[in-house]
């Protein structure tokens, strides 16, 4: 029983049909397994291509890539290394938002030109809507079960970044001359001197020997009011008291 399936967008057609391994179910929707026919028709351009798995499985393949490296702006080398390759889907940006689709004849079965590759010119609205197409087939459970896309996340090594080596150059360039200029300038600043602590006086205590008065402090016996002190250095001596005679 052939099988025919058919995802529709507005600027893109995919349409299958093969067989399904499915003998005498009465399945409302039976699974493709097997692929016999693809086509792939863009809205606004004559050009329908058909082909077979191989062509299915390198379209996906280039239009994963196509996507993933346009919309993060970072081109990887397996990217560059499928350009080479003449016999895989070839799509890359182009200039004013075009994008260059080549599809070798060999995964061609019908192609009315003697030329080694189909080559088309697709807008951002037909690649958006052949992206969303695949990514409906991928999801469909009932269509070739067994189809899987090989999309892997970038490694460090493969991605590229989209600034020029210059460009990222510049911060370490801008930190090495200005360290550089930093130490010649700290070359010319004289040395700080080391002062030395001056030695303090320690202080002493005389030890005092018992029966005998202390040494002079320095403080002074206030004069009688009266009196003058004839020597203010030294301390006024009391008043002796005078006898009187009978």
């Amino acid at each position: 029983m052939t099988i025919q399936r058919q995802y529709l967008l507005p600027n893109c057609t995919l349409t299958l049909e093969g067989l399904s391994n499915a003998i005498g179910t009465q399945e409302l929707r039976p699974s493709l397994d097997t692929l016999m026919r693809f086509e792939c028709h863009f809205a606004k351009l004559d050009q329908t291509l058909v082909g077979g798995l191989d062509f299915l499985e390198s379209l996906i393949q280039a239009t994963s890539e196509c996507t993933q490296s346009w919309m993060s702006g970072v081109q990887h080398t397996k990217a560059k290394r499928k350009a080479r390759t003449a016999d895989q889907v070839q799509l890359q940006p182009a200039t004013d938002g075009q994008f260059q689709m080549s599809v070798p004849t060999t995964l061609l079965s019908t192609t009315g030109s003697e030329t080694q590759s189909v080559d088309l010119q697709l807008s951002t609205v037909q690649l958006f809507d052949l992206s969303e197409a695949l990514d409906q087939l991928l999801a469909d459970s009932q269509t070739l079960p067994n189809l899987s896309s090989n999309i892997q996340p970038l490694s460090r090594r493969e991605a590229l970044s989209g600034q020029p080596l210059a460009k990222r150059a510049a911060p370490l360039a801008l930190g090495t001359v200005s360290l550089a200029i930093a130490t010649s300038a700290l070359y010319f600043v004289p040395a700080p001197e080391i002062s030395r602590p001056k030695d303090e006086p320690i202080p002493t205590e005389t030890p005092v020997i018992p029966g005998t008065s202390p040494p002079p402090t320095g403080e002074t016996t206030p004069a009688e009011p009266g009196e003058t002190n004839p020597n203010p250095s030294s301390p006024a001596s009391p008043a002796t008291p005078s006898t009187e005679t009978p």
